[in-house]
């Protein structure tokens, strides 16, 4: 019987060794392929940045001073791929003579195309990628097969081939950074284990794909397959911590989208850019909405998002020539390597934080400091006309910081108001008029109060507001003649929904800019400050209603004519009652719920929100406002 426990115990031992936990839960080993990826346009950028470094991106293969007697010249690169090879083609201009006494006896000058086909090789002790010639063809200026004399092929022999072959790829440097940057995207404890990872990076196999190059790293990772606990119900200060990560991330992808600020990028790019990071802060604020934020909502936002930018990104970053090319290798290196990663599951514990982030900004940036990421609530000029946007909206009115004023009190005779709260307003809302007669700042608050009784005078006021902030926009962003009326209504209805047609409230005797329940949606429109961040100047938008007006209008006109009008069957382009729904839940939900609504493609809608808008819609077609007196009014 003892030796029977023996054996047991021995058993039990050695089931634990084998599964490496008492839990039975064993890390595996397993060889993954990290790649760095060499598109053909970067590799063109390559050979420009060490051959074609002449005036006018010209390669001077050969350039014998004496009179200029013999010279080759290469201009105009181009890089495509031929079976297994790179293939490079290029103009070309030969001269080539014989100097005597100062002059150039019997020069000969050709001028046409030469395709060069290199096979790629890879050091793999030094990481370098080179290329080398194996075979060319010579064309004329037209690119037909040109016939040469054997002096001429000789000339390309003895000085194109080797001149090609000088170009190369050095790796090292950002196979470096990758081993930097990895350790920043895991939790402090993991770092060790990262680090035994990258202490078995080895060259892996190199493909060729019909886009590019793929060199790929390869290492031993350990995976775990304990499965992904359920996040627990988060503690306030837990939200407010993945907040602050999640800030970090979106000024991180606002600087993302900057870099391509000067590129002639294409209408459906920018288009793409906007969509982007608007459904990225529409899904945050579900997330503190829901109660759901945590580390992985950025991992997932960082991976969605360099899935759609990636191409963006790589087509025109490589046109920057303030940009070096190692640099912009180990910023798609190291961002490739993130989305590889995460394939392998939420048991790896990847964590995107500030110092990731930072990171990969240095990579894209041309300053010696860090960036600052720095999540801002100030309007970006820039930002806003790249994304097609167009110039800033005016914001000539009460703008200030305070969250709420002192409703004004009724001066006595011949008094001056001295008290501290006065002063306090004339100095946040120092845009005042001095003439006598002439309204100040505050006054152009305290007319949008609404009033507790009677308000048909204020309704008639906002009803203008409206219809002036619609024209305007209109002017600014044309919608078909046909559509004007509609979009007059649809405005109407929009702003009744959200608020009330309130821009202020009066609250224990102070005067107060409307806000929803969750603290980022203020005013008549309701327009999102975190949403929209950096595209209105969240100053006036809290403060004046003239301009709360204008940016919601603009917001509503911008996803009826970019999505609802765009994405219609065209036998509903004249169905007002489908498109105003539409409208409306994009407004309300941002432009992610475009496939849902082209899906639902039913006139009952499923959100208690767009049932309650149809009800205003109704009201406002029927030119039936009497509820909206009883809204204004409290009653």
């Amino acid at each position: 019987m003892r030796g029977y426990w023996k054996i047991k115990v021995f058993g039990v031992f050695l089931a634990m060794f084998i599964l490496g936990s008492p839990d039975g839960a064993s890390s595996a080993s397993k060889t993954v392929l990290l790649p760095v990826t060499l598109d053909y346009p970067f590799i063109q950028s390559v050979f420009v940045h060490q051959l074609y470094s002449a005036p006018g991106d010209r390669a001077v293969v050969m350039d014998e001073a004496q009179g200029g007697c013999s010279r080759i010249e290469l201009w105009n690169p181009e890089i495509g791929r031929k079976n297994s090879m790179i293939k490079l083609g290029s103009n070309i201009k030969i001269r080539t003579g014989v100097p005597i006494l100062e002059k150039c006896i019997g020069q000969f000058e050709w001028e046409g195309y030469i395709e060069v086909l290199q096979r790629v090789t890879l050091d793999e002790k030094t990481w370098q990628v080179r290329l080398e010639t194996i075979d060319s063809h010579i064309y004329n200026t037209n690119r037909k097969p040109a016939n040469i004399t054997g002096n001429l092929w000789n000339v390309i022999k003895t000085h194109v081939h080797p001149f090609l072959n000088q170009a190369s790829i050095n790796l090292a440097p950002p196979i470096e950074e990758l081993k930097t940057f990895l350790p920043l995207v895991f939790s402090s404890e993991e770092r060790s284990r990262v680090d035994r990872w990258l202490d078995t990076i080895r060259p892996g196999p190199v493909q060729m794909e019909e886009s590019a190059i793929k060199v790929n790293i390869a290492l031993e990772m350990e995976t775990s397959p304990k499965p992904h606990a359920p996040p627990a119900e988060l503690s306030s200060a837990e939200i407010e911590r993945f907040s602050r990560v999640w800030e970090e991330w979106d000024a991180f992808l606002v600087f993302q989208i900057e870099t391509l600020i000067g590129q002639s990028i294409t209408e459906d790019e920018r288009a793409n850019l906007l969509e982007t990071l608007l459904e990225n802060r529409h899904e945050f604020l579900n997330a503190l909405e829901y109660k759901t934020i945590g580390q992985d909502l950025v991992r997932q936002q960082f991976i969605w998002t360099w899935q759609r930018l990636t191409r963006i990104l790589r087509k025109y970053l490589v046109k920057q020539k303030t940009l070096s090319p190692l640099k912009y290798l180990a910023f798609f290196t190291a961002s490739d390597a993130l989305a590889t990663l995460d394939t392998l599951g939420p048991t790896l514990g990847l964590e995107i934080n500030r110092d990731g982030l930072v990171r990969l900004a240095r990579l894209l940036s041309t300053s010696e400091t860090d960036p600052a990421l720095r999540y801002s609530y100030s309007i970006d000029p820039a930002l806003r006309k790249f994304l097609g946007l167009g110039l800033p909206l005016d914001d000539f009115g009460p703008a200030s910081d305070v969250q709420e004023l002192e409703l004004p009190k009724e001066p006595e005779k011949n008094s001056k108001p001295d008290d501290q709260q006065s002063w306090l307003n004339h100095f946040l809302f120092s845009r005042v008029w001095a003439s006598e007669g002439i309204p100040t700042t505050l006054d152009r608050i305290t007319e949008w109060i609404p009033p507790t009784s009677n308000p048909e005078r204020y309704i008639g006021k906002v009803r203008n507001v409206l219809k002036g902030a619609a024209d305007k926009i209109l002017i600014t962003h044309p919608l078909q003649a046909n559509y004007h009326s509609f979009f007059h209504l649809l405005v109407l209805a929009t702003a009744w929904q959200e608020s009330c047609w309130r821009q202020f409230i009066i609250q224990e005797g102070k005067i107060r800019y409307l806000i929803s329940y969750n603290q980022s949606s203020v005013g008549l429109m309701q327009v999102n400050q975190r949403v929209w961040r950096g595209i209105y100047r969240v100053e006036s938008l809290r403060w004046n209603i003239k301009y709360n007006a204008e940016a919601g209008i603009e917001i509503l006109e911008h996803y009826l004519r970019t999505y609802i009008l765009k994405n219609m069957k065209p036998a509903d382009l004249t169905n007002f009652d489908t498109i105003a729904r539409s409208a409306y839940a994009l407004y309300n939900r941002g432009p992610g719920q475009l496939k849902n609504i082209v899906k639902q493609g039913s006139i009952h809608p499923r959100h208690r929100t767009d049932r309650l808008f149809w009800e205003k819609y109704t009201f406002v077609k029927e030119d039936k406002f009497q509820p909206l007196v009883h809204c204004i009014s409290g009653e």
